[in-house]
């Protein structure tokens, strides 16, 4: 009988159905459950921008660096062109040695300018350095029928009359030039020659290589057709192969991942224009590519950093949810507790709670109501 008393008081006291979690443990567990929720959505969001921010850094990156070292090339060529440009100013005023002994002094060992002269109206050659093809006509080269009408610069082309004359290049592999040629100009104005130079275009394979490896990337020098005429690697991949190069003609700025016929993914970049300051437009364009994971390193090391600075930030909200509870919190809890013994008969009285305004409350309604019950019961 006893027993079943005792049952039968357990199922009438409200206290045996009060929920098992407290308030401390609802705060810490809404506090933890926000953190990881904001944390899966950071990584999600980190995590769905992670190619995308790769390709931003390797675009900005390629691009910058092919802009360099196209302008590296330009600029070195464009001193070329206004050397010719104060040639052709002095020759109309020069004796025919002075002429040729300035020509001799511009291209120097001979590694780089392979030929410099001065042909009249005609085609022939009146001066030249080594007096190379002095007499002969050069009325149907390209650079002389352009030169006539203004400023010219010619594409990279092999030449076998050079070869033969000069000690560079065989029969197998002839010389390859670039030609710059512009018109001499008397005082009143009118065309009375045509002053021209044929750079090696050895040098400027060397140029590109050593600019390239500076700057960290493969450079590619693309003609107009879209074929590629020089690279810092050694590689000649076609316009058949790669998107980046059958948008050449085209001469727009175009830039993205691809595949190339090595195996590898490389973001590319191409520069629509190859020129600096007057410089005549060879037509050239050029393509720099990066490896596509040429940053995941660094953004791995900064996930890294990242996931670090977030396991930091979770730990000191944890702390000072912690200190919190403790201050704040905890106070609550004991007073639900001396509640309970209060309403169990005991007489004590709770301590003064000055942390919150509630707990304050609830501290002195808890003593008022004590008080009551001692006068009461000794009245």
């Amino acid at each position: 009988m006893a027993e079943r008393r005792v049952s039968e008081r357990r199922r009438t006291d409200p206290r045996s159905a009060l929920p098992r979690l407290s308030l401390a443990g609802a705060i810490c567990g809404f506090v933890l459950a926000t953190a990881l929720a904001v944390l899966i959505a950071l990584t999600a969001l980190f995590s769905a921008r992670w190619d995308r921010v790769l390709d931003s850094a390797l675009d900005s990156a390629v691009r910058l660096r092919s802009e360099a070292a196209a302008e590296t090339l330009a600029r070195h060529l464009h001193a070329d062109w206004l050397d010719l440009e104060q040639l052709a100013r002095d020759i109309p005023a020069m004796p025919e040695e002075a002429a040729q002994g300035l020509m001799e002094g511009m291209q120097g060992n001979g590694q780089r300018l392979t030929w410099i002269g001065y042909a009249d109206t005609d085609g022939t050659v009146l001066s030249a350095a080594d007096q190379m093809l002095e007499g002969e006509s050069v009325a149907e080269r390209p650079w002389f029928r352009n030169g006539m009408r203004g400023g010219f610069a010619g594409d990279v082309h092999e030449s076998l009359l050079l070869t033969r004359r000069t000690d560079a290049g065989t029969p197998d592999e002839p010389l390859r030039l670039l030609d710059l040629s512009r018109p001499v100009r008397d005082a009143q104005n009118d065309v009375i020659g045509v002053v021209a130079m044929h750079i090696d275009f050895g040098w400027a394979e060397r140029a590109l290589s050593e600019t390239a490896r500076t700057l960290g990337i493969d450079a590619y020098l693309i003609s107009p057709n879209g074929k590629v005429i020089v690279s810092s690697d050694g590689g000649r991949p076609s316009a058949a192969e790669l998107e980046i190069l059958r948008s050449a003609p085209s001469g727009a700025l175009t830039a993205g991942r691809e595949t190339w016929p090595d195996g590898q993914d490389y973001f590319a970049t191409m520069v629509p224009s190859v020129g600096y300051g007057d410089l005549p437009s060879f037509g050239w364009r050029m393509v720099g590519r990066l490896p596509a994971d040429s940053f995941r390193a660094g953004l791995s090391d900064l996930r890294g950093t990242l996931t670090l600075g977030a396991t930091g930030l979770v730990a000191i909200l944890a702390l000072f949810t912690t200190i919190f509870v403790l201050i704040f919190v905890r106070p609550i809890g004991a007073l639900g507790s001396l509640s309970d013994r209060i309403a169990d008969g005991e007489f004590v009285y709770p301590p003064e709670f000055g942390g919150t305004r509630e707990a304050a409350r609830i501290s002195g309604a808890l003593a008022r109501l004590q008080d009551r019950r001692v006068r009461d019961r000794r009245e």
